[in-house]
């Protein structure tokens, strides 16, 4: 008695692999959901601790970890702490001769000088920071070297709420009391902020949530991204899911095979066919695609062979038993969890400037050199902006333990 003829369609991934290749591609993007929400998870929770650690009016003691106030120069310093990037522009073209433009960091030059944080109460502290402290501020100055050449500046300036992490002492301070140390004269005893021996110092001149809140953010969009992207995955591997959960194993009458060809653009390809009817309908059969290796194994008389049907849906129907993915389909599917991911890594991977290397992109050809200076070198535009008032120096003063500015 000849046994029913059990055999695929051509490119498609057999059971029980077919499975298999289609469950991964679904735990790999149900994982790259639960990360995005754990991290969205921990950034949120991270905002709201740095927040609920702000302490208006907070005594001052030694071994604290933060300090912060209004921003003063020392004694004979015009500066405090300034990060100088220099930057060279290119510029792209693609194939539809759209410009864009790219600016990469090529240097960073940092500058740190003593300064001093006023406290509500009136006390000063005096913050020493070392030549690699990290300011966490906003690249807010520009400066034109040549046209595919400028520097970027991000600047403590008089006036600001800043934030300093690192130790504070009990130390000689030159102007403690208001009075400079005379000759041969030891410095009065002040509040002295110095690097912490573990984490060096950073000074910041936004709330300590800010950078978690921004990280909370992208996330959140990258959850939505992450979603969206698994439901234009399930597209192509609609038919699949089709024959998976709507479909049944029958019997249909197998007609024989058959060999045509088709052209296109001046080529000519040979299809190696199966002609299949189904006895319940067969005015749905047709000739079926199927591996040319299956197809000179198949015998030439007329037989029994199994289709994966789907009653609701006939253009899911499928050749064999069990339900097969077209190798092509998946692979589609497969990039588009791969970008998933790609969006998860660039966003878990995201730093701000001051992590590391500056490089700004823009749309059209680089910008037109202008002629903006540094507010050091421009007494004029430094008084304007002292008369406007700085928006960061609008913040209510704290005082913060135990959160880490990273």
């Amino acid at each position: 008695m000849q046994s029913i003829i059990k055999v695929f369609e051509d490119n498609h991934i057999e059971p029980p692999w077919s499975y298999v290749a289609v469950f991964a591609l679904d735990v790999l993007l149900l994982l790259a959901l639960a990360f995005c929400l754990r991290e969205l998870r921990r950034a949120r929770r991270a905002a709201v601790e740095a927040d609920a650690v702000v302490k208006p009016d907070a005594p001052l003691f030694e071994g604290a970890r933060f300090v912060a106030g209004v921003v003063e120069f020392a004694r004979g310093e015009e500066q405090a702490v300034r990060v100088t990037i220099t930057q060279e522009g290119t510029e792209q073209v693609d194939k539809n001769n759209n410009k864009s433009h790219t600016w990469e960091e090529r240097g960073r030059e940092v500058e740190a000088r003593p300064f001093y944080l006023c406290q509500p109460g009136g006390e000063r502290v005096r913050i020493e920071p070392p030549d690699d402290v990290m300011l966490v501020d906003t690249l807010d100055q520009k400066e034109w070297l040549a046209p595919a050449q400028r520097k970027r500046r991000a600047e403590l300036l008089p006036g600001e709420w800043a934030v300093v992490e690192g130790r504070l002492y009990k130390a000689p301070d030159p102007e403690a009391d208001g009075q400079a140390a005379g000759y041969r004269q030891a410095a009065a005893t002040g509040w002295v902020m110095r690097p912490s021996p573990q984490k060096g110092m950073h000074v910041s001149t936004e709330g300590l949530s800010r950078r978690h809140e921004l990280r909370a953010r992208a996330f959140q969009w990258t959850c939505l991204w992450v979603v969206l992207l698994g439901l234009f995955m399930n597209a192509p591997l609609f038919t699949y899911r089709a024959r998976l959960f709507l479909g049944e194993n029958v019997v249909a009458t197998y007609q024989g095979k058959r060999v045509y060809t088709s052209t296109s653009k001046g080529k000519q390809k040979n299809h190696y066919t199966v002609h299949v009817t189904y006895e319940r309908a067969p005015e749905e059969g047709g000739l079926i695609d199927v591996d040319d290796d299956d197809y000179d194994e198949l015998p030439n008389q007329r037989g029994e062979i199994w289709v994966r049907r789907v009653p609701l849906f006939e253009a899911a129907t499928a050749l064999g038993q069990g339900s097969s993915v077209w190798s092509v389909l998946w692979v589609a599917a497969a990039l588009i969890v791969g970008l998933a991911w790609l969006r998860v890594q660039s966003t878990h991977g995201y730093r701000r400037w001051y992590e590391g290397r500056v490089v700004d992109k823009g749309r059209g050809p680089l910008p037109v050199q202008t002629n903006e200076r540094f507010l050091a070198d421009d007494p004029v535009a430094l008084a304007a902006r002292k008369r406007r008032g700085l928006p960061r120096s609008a913040r209510r003063p704290y005082h913060v333990e135990g959160i880490d500015l990273d």
